[in-house]
């Protein structure tokens, strides 16, 4: 069997760049509380090495955020609704947000490994 080489990987993590653009934060059931692409103003993305990671915050004063609300798990998507999700981690800790002072930041990171 051979290995990929370094082109093939830095080209995964450019794709995963380039088509897994939706962030999706999850409540307890698993159900949307709110999906948002990689242009949003409250989402950052970038490649570090061998790592895709994205970066959500949220505030409790944001329009589309209905409180109380328990956050558990966030998804990557390349659709903006419906579709199977790529990546799902679910919290070490809920975060409940009760306020419009509340502020949740989520980073997700997604490794494409480079064996060497």
């Amino acid at each position: 069997m051979a290995e990929i080489t370094t082109a093939a990987y830095t080209a995964l993590r450019n794709y995963v760049q380039s088509n897994w653009k939706y962030i999706e934060l999850q409540d307890e059931t698993g159900a949307k509380i709110v999906r948002l692409t990689t242009t949003d103003n409250r989402v950052t993305f970038a490649i570090e090495g061998n790592n895709v990671k994205f970066t959500v915050i949220i505030k409790g004063s944001d329009a589309d955020i209905i409180k109380p609300k328990t956050f558990t798990k966030g998804a990557i998507y390349d659709v903006p609704t419906g579709g199977t999700p790529y990546s799902i981690e679910t919290f070490d800790n809920p975060f409940i947000m009760t306020q419009d002072q509340d502020e949740l930041t989520v980073t997700l990171t997604i490794k494409v490994p480079q064996v060497m």
